[in-house]
């Protein structure tokens, strides 16, 4: 259920940043050719789509890395179950 939350709410961060992002492609060759946004506007744009996909990464790292941390976790516990057997296995 977190899982498919998670992917859900980045699935939906990403196409966000998408259509942003064709947005301020669309506005830049718009001011190339003559267009209608200032240039502050444009670089105000840029800055946030670029905290937009810093956010977004980071988001998809930290799933990520508790994902690895989980699965770290189940294998430490299979490790010391490893380490127990052959302890008991050793000692006869």
């Amino acid at each position: 259920m977190k899982e498919k939350t998670f992917k859900i709410i980045e699935t939906a961060l990403v196409t966000i940043l998408f259509i942003f992002g064709l947005f301020l492609v669309y506005q830049i060759l718009k001011k190339i050719f003559g267009g209608s946004w200032e240039i502050e506007s444009i670089i105000i744009s840029l800055l946030i789509f670029n905290i937009g996909l810093t956010f977004t990464i980071a988001f998809t790292l930290g799933i990520s890395l508790a994902k690895l941390k989980s699965d770290h976790n189940h294998l430490e516990n299979q490790f010391k179950s490893l380490v127990s057997d052959f302890k008991n296995h050793s000692k006869r």
